[in-house]
């Protein structure tokens, strides 16, 4: 099978790229833009091979799926040619919002939206209106923390969901329940831990933990 999905309309039409792993999500997509005359659709199923569609084609904005290795990376490359680009996913993208952000993304779209919201997200950014949902707008805020790394002291961004999941966990809850508190999936608190793990350069629990309470991100006792 081809990994383009293609359908040509007239020059005038604004080209957008779906970009994910399964065919049947480009040709669903497809179909409910393309009921709008303004849009056309090009499809395709791996990166690399869009990105080398950019680089003789003109796109106004990019629709790509979280699912791909090393997506961020990806980001920074299809964003390099100055397309909108946009997260189109099915899950929850709050742990990975600051780096996706940074790599370029203007905005957030979801699988879930009907023809009407899908186009008019995507017509709110043709006027260049951003559209990430307010929930998201929590992960602007970074808390500056100093953790001591065993060479000295580092600055780290902590976002305020990574805050609310070190709270948690100090207070005993399973990763589950943190989960289900925050309405988020499992695989999502998973994400935040492992990045707090990351920043904090810690391997269990017990030592993030207590690296939290050092940085005075947490109270000395556990509430």
């Amino acid at each position: 099978m081809s990994n383009e999905l293609t359908r040509r309309e007239p020059e005038e039409a604004v080209k957008v790229m779906v970009i994910d792993v399964l065919p049947s999500v480009i040709e669903g997509t497809r179909r409910l833009l393309e009921m709008d005359p303004r849009f056309n659709v090009w499809g395709y199923t791996e990166v690399d091979r869009a990105i080398a569609e950019l680089a003789v084609r003109d796109f106004y904005c990019i629709l790509i799926d979280l699912s791909f290795p090393n997506v961020i990376n990806a980001i920074k490359k299809l964003s390099a040619y100055n397309p909108l680009v946009f997260v189109y996913t099915d899950e929850d993208p709050s742990p990975y919002f600051n780096r996706l952000v940074d790599a370029g993304v203007m905005g957030f779209i979801y699988k879930t939206s009907d023809s009407n919201q899908l186009l008019q997200e995507l017509s709110q950014a043709l006027r260049g209106q951003s559209n990430i949902p307010i929930r998201l707008l929590r992960e602007l805020r970074r808390i500056v923390a100093y953790i001591e790394d065993g060479k000295g002291m580092k600055r780290e961004a902590i976002t305020e969901r990574e805050e609310q999941v070190l709270q948690y966990l100090a207070l005993g809850y399973t990763l589950r329940e943190i989960a289900g508190t925050l309405y988020v999936s499992l695989r999502s608190i998973e994400k935040t831990i492992a990045d707090l793990y990351r920043k904090f350069g810690v391997s269990s629990r017990r030592e993030l933990l207590q690296k939290a309470r050092q940085a005075k991100l947490l109270p000395q006792v556990s509430l």
